[in-house]
């Protein structure tokens, strides 16, 4: 298995060790400054961590902010849900509404697809330019029209949002086949650091909601008519607008990182050569039996299948039983999940085979246990107890974090196949997304395995 943060090539100590005063005595020369630039010193021999290598820490700085972008959209819009079933007509169902609109954003596979055949000369870095730019302006014009509706079918649907969300996702979608081939213009050191900015698309929005909060559980109060009780719901400390606002501020502040990563010319020494680009391209298939990759690509659609379609999808009915405070903390707990298991990837050496087969099987209970909740909602076991509450977070955020680790290590593994396994394990990424998405949508859109109830009793 390829480390996440072993040296590219495998170069030996004092390669490594002319490669980095290169780097630093390049971004000397273009900031006209006499000191070291801030790269981390080569450990003792046999280190797999991610500072046990040579590396400069302004390149590490622009991945992760580029990284941050790729879900950005797609986990601000999540972990701002407990909010947002309150708000827009969709209620409880509006997470599997959601997670099909982000699904649907896959046309920009075969969009990415069609232009690379009609425009062959193209460079990536265009096409990354005018993604990272969409997803900005989508969270930007959602800040100011997620609130308004449109009759569709003799009910009110959030179109304006689901159609901005669409577009946010876009840029995740697309990312898996277009910015992970990218890094191979890099030394394979910066693969965790981009993965890590990548997870931090889940933790800072996270962070935010935590900080937002969601002003409580909602009062019953007589309606106009005095017969009727309806819900209203305390004010969070600052609305969805504002939350929005600030997750277009860091689209934007993605975007800027990738223009100085991709021009800045003082990071020529930490690019591969573009000789070693091109065999890369040219590499007809894979290395690795054919038998190994159908089994690793078939787990990545198995775990994408849950992460990014299933469990999205019935969060809001395993959650809201046990309380709005419960939604919020699984949802943005859960996304925190994320960067912490590639954090893990990264400071850790990568987990055995049979490591991430018992992970993942000790990962199977609390799966079972969100699925039964969802399917037994609004009556699942202990929903009225403050234990069920820490029960449903805690399983949320154990699974969220060993499927996050095992997609790690997938994307870790993938990478001996260059560029053409980075695009394929990107491939089954959405494939299994899509799927997870299209089934959870149709189960609770058209049949009653899921329920939610009235929010006051009448």
């Amino acid at each position: 298995m390829v480390t996440l943060c072993g040296s590219a090539g495998g170069r030996g100590e004092a390669e490594a060790e002319a490669l980095g005063r290169a780097v630093c005595l390049a971004i000397d020369r273009i900031t006209e400054e006499k000191e070291r630039v801030p790269c981390l010193s080569e450990g003792e021999a046999g280190g797999g961590g991610m500072v046990t290598r040579r590396r400069c820490v302004a390149l590490d700085a622009l991945l992760a902010c580029w990284g941050l972008g790729a879900w950005l959209g797609v986990n601000g819009l999540y972990v701002q849900l407990p909010l947002l079933v309150q708000a827009l007509p969709e209620g409880w169902s509006l997470p599997s509404a959601m997670a099909l609109a982000v699904q649907l954003a896959n046309v920009g596979l075969l969009a990415y697809a069609a232009l690379r055949r009609l425009l062959p000369r193209a460079p990536d870095a265009a096409y990354i330019y005018g993604l990272l730019t969409i997803g900005t302006l989508a969270l930007l014009l959602n800040s100011f029209l997620y609130t308004a509706t449109t009759p569709v079918a003799g009910a009110d649907r959030s179109v304006a949002f689901l159609t901005l969300t669409f577009f946010a996702a876009l840029v995740g979608c697309t990312s898996s086949v277009l910015f992970y081939p990218y890094l191979r213009h890099f030394r394979e050191v910066y693969l965790a650091t981009y993965l890590a900015g990548e997870g931090l698309s889940g933790f800072i929005p996270s962070i935010l909601a935590l900080v937002q909060g969601v002003g409580g559980e909602p009062e019953c109060v007589p309606g106009p008519d005095a017969e009727t009780l309806v819900p209203v719901h305390p004010p969070a400390r600052f609305d969805t607008s504002a939350f929005l606002l600030m997750l277009a501020g860091l689209s934007a502040l993605s975007l800027v990182s990738f223009v100085g990563l991709h021009n800045l010319r003082a990071f020529d020494s930490e690019r591969v050569p573009r000789a070693a680009v091109a065999k890369e391209e040219e590499a007809e298939a894979p290395r690795g039996s054919r038998t190994l990759w159908a089994a690793v690509m078939s787990l990545t659609l198995l775990l994408n299948a849950l992460s990014n379609g299933v469990l999205p999808s019935v969060q809001s009915y395993s959650c809201m039983p046990y309380g709005v405070r419960a939604y919020h903390l699984a949802t943005s707990l859960a996304a925190m999940a994320n960067p912490a298991a590639c954090l893990a990837g990264v400071w850790l050496r990568p987990a055995s085979a049979r490591m991430l087969a018992a992970l993942l099987a000790v990962a199977a209970v609390p799966l079972a246990y969100l699925l039964a909740a969802a399917l037994l909602s609004p009556a699942p076991p202990l929903h009225r107890h403050p234990v069920g509450e820490v029960l449903i977070v805690v399983s949320w955020v154990w699974a969220a974090a060993s499927v996050s680790y095992a997609r790690l290590w997938v994307c870790a593994w993938a990478r001996r196949g260059g560029a053409r396994g980075m695009r394929l394990c990107g491939a089954a990424t959405q494939l299994g997304s899509a799927l997870g998405s299209l089934l959870l949508f149709l189960l609770v859109t058209r049949t009653a395995l899921f329920t939610q109830p009235a929010p006051c009793p009448n």
